[in-house]
């Protein structure tokens, strides 16, 4: 079946707000400040994926509040010496959200020798409201990401920054570079991996990957329910805390190279001894794998 032609293939509005603002710091060159921002809709219920790519700048997510509306909002400032500079740095930005096929692209750049051109620096935040189920693929070189109650198969990936998630289900993979990775009230498959910051789950986890290099591990899960695979939660320099649901079923086998296990699991039958602890909780089921190489590993009941 061919896709529905959207009602209004897109309805940009462009709000520019000239601002210049002075530093009050007199060690900062890139004094004034230029900012405008840009509306795009699509009423089309043919999008059903949307890929962002922005190269220095925040990236939020929430729900649109209706079934066909999706909304990208680009929110650009430029920083320079004098105003003029500003503003001509600014100009140099360049925004797009285009449609191809059922797929929305959204990008946000400066081309290159601008920041040469003008000096100073500048940035594009994204905003996206989209319907429920939307599929995500989120990348920002530089920049935090937030998602709030949206839901569907979602990708969000930043180089230098931090990944919050509140009210989100689906199929979850979440990258960060250097920063923490915090979510709340999730439901689904979480892949969750930080070089360098802690993370912090709770929700109800059908498929677990929690892994950072550099910080510690809090994951808490709710709810009454069976798993469907082998959860792994490791960090290679940091404690980790682990919730579990008294009604859970599932084998465990917990590591502290170097530190020691504190095990409250009532349900746990199995062996503990030398930083090590392995067992059946409940009839026994999947895996779940808990290791730090340095710091302690709690295991609590909900």
């Amino acid at each position: 079946m061919r896709p529905l032609k959207p009602m209004t293939r897109k309805i940009p509005k462009i709000l520019t707000l000239a601002l210049a603002t002075v530093s009050a710091l007199g060690c900062d060159h890139h004094r004034v400040e230029e900012s405008a921002t840009e509306v795009f809709r699509f009423d089309s219920g043919a999008i059903t994926r949307i890929e962002v790519r922005i190269d220095d700048g925040r990236i939020a997510v929430e729900p649109s509040g209706a079934i066909a509306l999706t909304e990208v909002v680009f929110h650009k400032r430029a920083r320079s010496a004098d105003r003029d500079r500003a503003r001509s740095l600014l100009d140099a930005v360049r925004v797009e959200a285009i449609e191809d096929g059922d797929t929305l692209r959204v990008r946000a750049r400066v081309p290159g020798g601008s920041i040469a051109s003008f000096g100073g620096n500048a940035r594009t935040d994204v905003v996206l409201r989209v319907p429920e189920g939307t599929a995500l693929d989120l990348q920002t070189r530089d920049g935090r990401i937030q998602l709030e109650r949206v839901s569907g198969d979602i990708r969000a990936e930043t180089g230098d920054g931090r990944i919050r998630l509140e009210t989100v289900r689906g199929t979850l993979r979440l990258r960060t570079t250097d920063g923490s990775i915090i979510g709340t009230e999730l439901a689904g498959a979480v892949d969750a991996a930080s070089g360098d910051g802690r993370i912090q789950l709770e929700g109800s986890f059908d498929v677990l990957r929690a892994v950072t290099v550099d910080g510690s591990i809090r994951i808490t899960s709710r709810g009454a329910h069976e798993l469907t695979s082998d959860w792994n939660i490791r960090t290679s320099d940091g404690s980790i805390e682990l919730t579990l649901p008294a009604s859970i079923s599932a084998q465990i086998e917990a590591t502290a190279v170097d530190g020691r296990i504190v095990n409250d699991l009532s349900t746990f039958e199995g062996n503990e001894r030398n930083g090590r602890v392995k067992g059946t909780l409940g009839k026994g089921g999947p895996l779940i794998l808990v290791t730090t190489m340095d710091g302690r590993i709690t295991l609590k009941e909900s």
